[in-house]
Protein backbone atom coordinates (compact mmCIF):
# COMPACT_ATOMS: atom_id res chain seq x y z
CA UNK A 1 0.00 0.00 0.00
CA UNK A 2 2.82 2.25 0.73
CA UNK A 3 4.53 2.04 -2.62
CA UNK A 4 1.07 2.97 -4.20
CA UNK A 5 0.72 6.13 -1.97
CA UNK A 6 4.30 7.65 -2.59
CA UNK A 7 4.08 6.32 -5.97
CA UNK A 8 0.61 8.80 -6.37
CA UNK A 9 2.40 11.48 -5.18
CA UNK A 10 5.00 12.26 -7.33
CA UNK A 11 4.39 10.03 -10.92
CA UNK A 12 0.53 9.46 -10.51
CA UNK A 13 0.30 5.72 -11.35
CA UNK A 14 -3.12 5.14 -9.26
CA UNK A 15 -5.01 2.67 -11.12
CA UNK A 16 -8.37 1.72 -9.05
CA UNK A 17 -11.46 3.30 -8.90
CA UNK A 18 -12.66 5.27 -6.26
CA UNK A 19 -15.92 6.50 -5.13
CA UNK A 20 -17.40 9.98 -6.62
CA UNK A 21 -15.95 12.94 -4.25
CA UNK A 22 -16.54 16.43 -4.31
CA UNK A 23 -13.97 18.61 -4.76
CA UNK A 24 -14.13 22.16 -3.07
CA UNK A 25 -13.95 24.49 -6.07
CA UNK A 26 -10.64 26.73 -6.32
CA UNK A 27 -9.35 27.58 -9.31
CA UNK A 28 -6.98 30.15 -10.55
CA UNK A 29 -9.21 32.89 -12.28
CA UNK A 30 -8.45 33.99 -15.66
CA UNK A 31 -5.78 37.10 -15.59
CA UNK A 32 -4.83 39.28 -18.25
CA UNK A 33 -0.97 39.48 -18.62
CA UNK A 34 -0.14 42.52 -16.46
CA UNK A 35 0.89 45.38 -17.94
CA UNK A 36 5.05 46.43 -18.33
CA UNK A 37 6.32 49.26 -15.87
CA UNK A 38 6.72 52.31 -16.96
CA UNK A 39 8.65 55.20 -15.97
CA UNK A 40 10.03 54.65 -12.33
CA UNK A 41 11.93 51.42 -11.56
CA UNK A 42 9.50 48.56 -10.38
CA UNK A 43 10.37 47.70 -6.53
CA UNK A 44 9.00 44.63 -4.96
CA UNK A 45 8.87 46.56 -1.49
CA UNK A 46 6.41 49.56 -0.44
CA UNK A 47 5.65 52.04 3.00
CA UNK A 48 2.26 49.14 2.43
CA UNK A 49 3.51 46.06 1.47
CA UNK A 50 5.55 44.15 -0.78
CA UNK A 51 4.37 43.85 -4.83
CA UNK A 52 5.49 40.97 -7.03
CA UNK A 53 6.81 41.56 -10.53
CA UNK A 54 5.60 39.68 -13.42
CA UNK A 55 9.03 40.18 -16.33
CA UNK A 56 8.38 38.73 -19.76
CA UNK A 57 10.65 35.65 -20.14
CA UNK A 58 12.98 35.53 -23.03
CA UNK A 59 15.19 32.88 -24.45
CA UNK A 60 18.12 31.36 -23.06
CA UNK A 61 17.05 31.44 -19.46
CA UNK A 62 17.65 28.58 -17.57
CA UNK A 63 16.47 26.59 -13.90
CA UNK A 64 16.92 23.65 -12.13
CA UNK A 65 14.28 21.82 -10.15
CA UNK A 66 15.15 19.38 -7.59
CA UNK A 67 12.12 17.57 -5.92
CA UNK A 68 12.49 14.90 -3.38
CA UNK A 69 9.29 13.18 -1.77
CA UNK A 70 9.09 10.23 1.31
CA UNK A 71 6.67 8.50 2.31
CA UNK A 72 6.55 5.78 5.15
CA UNK A 73 3.96 3.39 5.90
CA UNK A 74 2.69 3.14 9.46
CA UNK A 75 2.22 -0.79 9.32
CA UNK A 76 2.55 -3.07 12.47
CA UNK A 77 5.43 -5.10 10.85
CA UNK A 78 7.83 -1.79 10.83
CA UNK A 79 8.06 0.63 8.51
CA UNK A 80 8.11 0.62 4.90
CA UNK A 81 9.70 3.94 2.91
CA UNK A 82 9.64 4.97 -0.74
CA UNK A 83 11.36 7.48 -2.42
CA UNK A 84 11.45 9.92 -5.10
CA UNK A 85 14.32 11.97 -6.28
CA UNK A 86 14.49 14.51 -9.51
CA UNK A 87 16.73 16.68 -10.24
CA UNK A 88 16.09 18.71 -13.67
CA UNK A 89 17.53 20.89 -16.39
CA UNK A 90 15.28 23.42 -17.86
CA UNK A 91 16.26 26.11 -20.83
CA UNK A 92 13.77 28.32 -22.88
CA UNK A 93 14.57 27.64 -26.42
CA UNK A 94 11.48 29.75 -27.36
CA UNK A 95 8.65 32.61 -26.21
CA UNK A 96 5.50 33.41 -27.08
CA UNK A 97 3.83 36.81 -25.86
CA UNK A 98 4.12 36.17 -21.98
CA UNK A 99 5.21 32.74 -21.77
CA UNK A 100 7.74 30.16 -22.82
CA UNK A 101 6.56 27.82 -26.25
CA UNK A 102 9.82 25.58 -26.21
CA UNK A 103 12.07 24.54 -23.75
CA UNK A 104 14.75 21.74 -22.83
CA UNK A 105 14.54 19.31 -20.48
CA UNK A 106 17.77 17.42 -18.83
CA UNK A 107 16.49 15.09 -16.38
CA UNK A 108 19.67 14.68 -14.46
CA UNK A 109 18.12 12.33 -12.49
CA UNK A 110 14.81 10.87 -11.93
CA UNK A 111 14.72 7.80 -9.70
CA UNK A 112 12.15 5.95 -7.52
CA UNK A 113 13.09 3.80 -4.23
CA UNK A 114 11.85 1.14 -2.15
CA UNK A 115 13.03 0.26 1.24
CA UNK A 116 16.83 1.44 -0.19
CA UNK A 117 16.58 -0.24 -3.13
CA UNK A 118 16.50 2.55 -5.98
CA UNK A 119 15.61 2.29 -9.96
CA UNK A 120 15.84 5.08 -12.63
CA UNK A 121 12.49 5.75 -14.51
CA UNK A 122 11.93 6.03 -18.20
CA UNK A 123 13.19 9.70 -18.12
CA UNK A 124 16.02 9.60 -15.95
CA UNK A 125 19.41 10.80 -17.56
CA UNK A 126 17.23 11.68 -20.78
CA UNK A 127 16.92 15.31 -22.54
CA UNK A 128 14.22 16.24 -24.41
CA UNK A 129 12.49 19.19 -26.21
CA UNK A 130 9.07 20.35 -25.01
CA UNK A 131 6.94 22.36 -27.52
CA UNK A 132 3.59 23.73 -27.51
CA UNK A 133 2.68 22.26 -30.56
CA UNK A 134 2.17 19.03 -31.18
CA UNK A 135 4.07 16.29 -30.84
CA UNK A 136 4.42 18.24 -27.53
CA UNK A 137 7.28 16.07 -26.63
CA UNK A 138 10.66 15.17 -28.44
CA UNK A 139 13.92 13.26 -28.12
CA UNK A 140 17.05 14.43 -28.52
CA UNK A 141 16.54 13.42 -32.39
CA UNK A 142 13.48 15.16 -33.22
CA UNK A 143 11.45 12.47 -32.90
CA UNK A 144 8.36 11.91 -31.16
CA UNK A 145 8.83 10.39 -27.60
CA UNK A 146 7.21 7.10 -26.44
CA UNK A 147 3.85 7.56 -24.95
CA UNK A 148 5.06 6.89 -21.42
CA UNK A 149 8.25 9.41 -21.58
CA UNK A 150 5.89 12.00 -22.77
CA UNK A 151 3.15 11.80 -19.93
CA UNK A 152 5.78 11.73 -17.68
CA UNK A 153 7.72 15.03 -19.00
CA UNK A 154 4.94 16.66 -19.10
CA UNK A 155 4.30 16.41 -15.35
CA UNK A 156 7.40 18.36 -15.15
CA UNK A 157 5.74 20.91 -17.84
CA UNK A 158 1.72 20.66 -17.93
CA UNK A 159 1.10 24.35 -18.65
CA UNK A 160 3.76 24.73 -21.58
CA UNK A 161 2.60 27.95 -23.54
CA UNK A 162 0.73 29.85 -20.77
CA UNK A 163 1.96 31.75 -17.82
CA UNK A 164 2.56 29.12 -14.91
CA UNK A 165 -0.92 29.31 -12.28
CA UNK A 166 1.33 31.16 -9.57
CA UNK A 167 2.29 34.18 -11.91
CA UNK A 168 -1.69 34.34 -12.84
CA UNK A 169 -2.13 34.28 -9.38
CA UNK A 170 0.45 36.67 -7.44
CA UNK A 171 -1.03 40.18 -7.50
CA UNK A 172 0.55 43.26 -9.65
CA UNK A 173 -1.05 45.50 -6.54
CA UNK A 174 0.24 45.62 -2.64
CA UNK A 175 0.12 42.38 -0.74
CA UNK A 176 -0.35 42.80 3.07
CA UNK A 177 1.23 40.18 5.63
CA UNK A 178 -1.89 38.03 6.79
CA UNK A 179 -3.68 38.24 3.26
CA UNK A 180 -4.90 35.02 2.16
CA UNK A 181 -4.55 33.58 -1.44
CA UNK A 182 -6.30 30.63 -1.22
CA UNK A 183 -6.14 29.44 -5.57
CA UNK A 184 -2.59 29.06 -4.65
CA UNK A 185 -3.06 25.83 -2.90
CA UNK A 186 -4.75 24.60 -5.78
CA UNK A 187 -1.57 25.34 -7.98
CA UNK A 188 0.93 23.85 -5.27
CA UNK A 189 -1.07 20.69 -5.75
CA UNK A 190 -1.14 21.11 -9.71
CA UNK A 191 2.76 21.28 -9.22
CA UNK A 192 3.04 18.26 -7.08
CA UNK A 193 1.48 16.35 -9.52
CA UNK A 194 -0.82 17.82 -12.15
CA UNK A 195 -3.28 14.04 -12.63
CA UNK A 196 -3.07 12.10 -9.44
CA UNK A 197 -4.84 14.27 -7.11
CA UNK A 198 -8.29 16.13 -7.01
CA UNK A 199 -8.51 19.36 -4.36
CA UNK A 200 -11.08 18.73 -2.05
CA UNK A 201 -9.88 22.05 0.58
CA UNK A 202 -6.61 24.36 0.59
CA UNK A 203 -5.73 27.39 2.52
CA UNK A 204 -2.50 29.80 1.26
CA UNK A 205 -1.82 32.65 3.52
CA UNK A 206 1.14 35.12 3.45
CA UNK A 207 2.85 35.30 6.70
CA UNK A 208 6.57 36.64 6.24
CA UNK A 209 8.85 38.07 3.86
CA UNK A 210 12.40 36.31 4.14
CA UNK A 211 14.60 38.37 2.01
CA UNK A 212 13.94 38.32 -1.81
CA UNK A 213 10.59 35.69 -1.39
CA UNK A 214 7.15 36.04 0.05
CA UNK A 215 6.33 33.23 2.55
CA UNK A 216 3.22 31.36 2.33
CA UNK A 217 1.93 29.28 5.07
CA UNK A 218 -0.47 26.56 2.89
CA UNK A 219 -2.43 23.45 3.74
CA UNK A 220 -3.64 21.06 1.40
CA UNK A 221 -6.65 17.95 1.03
CA UNK A 222 -6.40 16.37 -2.04
CA UNK A 223 -7.75 12.84 -3.20
CA UNK A 224 -6.44 10.36 -5.14
CA UNK A 225 -8.53 8.12 -7.89
CA UNK A 226 -7.50 4.79 -5.99
CA UNK A 227 -8.82 6.28 -3.05
CA UNK A 228 -6.13 7.68 -1.16
CA UNK A 229 -6.70 11.26 0.93
CA UNK A 230 -3.90 13.29 1.55
CA UNK A 231 -3.71 15.86 3.88
CA UNK A 232 -0.53 18.04 4.36
CA UNK A 233 1.03 21.46 5.36
CA UNK A 234 4.10 23.28 5.24
CA UNK A 235 5.28 26.48 3.70
CA UNK A 236 5.70 28.06 -0.45
CA UNK A 237 8.04 30.89 -0.89
CA UNK A 238 7.38 32.53 -3.98
CA UNK A 239 10.19 35.04 -5.39
CA UNK A 240 9.32 38.54 -5.26
CA UNK A 241 11.17 39.10 -8.70
CA UNK A 242 9.18 37.02 -10.42
CA UNK A 243 6.29 35.81 -9.04
CA UNK A 244 7.13 32.22 -9.43
CA UNK A 245 7.64 28.97 -6.73
CA UNK A 246 11.17 29.01 -5.48
CA UNK A 247 10.78 26.16 -2.67
CA UNK A 248 7.22 24.36 -1.45
CA UNK A 249 8.07 22.12 2.01
CA UNK A 250 4.66 20.74 3.03
CA UNK A 251 4.61 16.96 5.22
CA UNK A 252 0.96 15.29 6.62
CA UNK A 253 0.05 11.98 6.20
CA UNK A 254 -2.22 9.98 3.92
CA UNK A 255 -4.90 7.47 4.70
CA UNK A 256 -6.61 4.69 2.15
CA UNK A 257 -9.92 5.00 1.45
CA UNK A 258 -11.98 2.41 3.71
CA UNK A 259 -13.47 -0.34 3.18
CA UNK A 260 -15.30 -3.62 4.87
CA UNK A 261 -12.36 -5.43 4.40
CA UNK A 262 -9.26 -5.96 6.57
CA UNK A 263 -8.18 -1.95 7.17
CA UNK A 264 -4.99 -1.43 5.20
CA UNK A 265 -2.34 1.06 6.59
CA UNK A 266 -2.02 4.87 6.34
CA UNK A 267 1.25 6.45 6.11
CA UNK A 268 3.17 9.73 6.49
CA UNK A 269 4.26 11.94 3.33
CA UNK A 270 6.74 14.49 2.73
CA UNK A 271 7.85 16.66 -0.06
CA UNK A 272 10.12 19.26 -0.61
CA UNK A 273 10.64 21.26 -4.15
CA UNK A 274 13.33 23.60 -4.76
CA UNK A 275 13.99 26.05 -7.75
CA UNK A 276 17.29 27.72 -8.79
CA UNK A 277 18.57 29.86 -11.38
CA UNK A 278 21.76 29.12 -13.40
CA UNK A 279 23.44 29.45 -16.66
CA UNK A 280 22.23 27.67 -19.50
CA UNK A 281 22.93 23.82 -19.62
CA UNK A 282 24.33 24.51 -23.03
CA UNK A 283 25.85 27.30 -22.60
CA UNK A 284 29.44 24.93 -22.67
CA UNK A 285 28.91 23.51 -26.33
Amino acid sequence: MLRVGAVVLVVGQASACREPVAPVAITAPNLDVPPLDAGAEPTTRTKNGIRFLHPVPHTGMSWQIEVAAISRSHDPSGDQVTTYDSDVRVEVLAVDGPAPSRVRLQFLRNEESFQGSSRPTLVSHKEYVVDARAPHVRDTADVAAPEAEAQRVLDVFPDLGTRTRIDQLMPTDVMQLGERRDELAAALLRIVHPRAWTMLAGSATLVRVDGEHAVFEVSLDASSESGLRMVVSGEARIALANAELAELSIEGHYEPKKTSGTPEPGGSISYRRRVTSGPSPHSDR
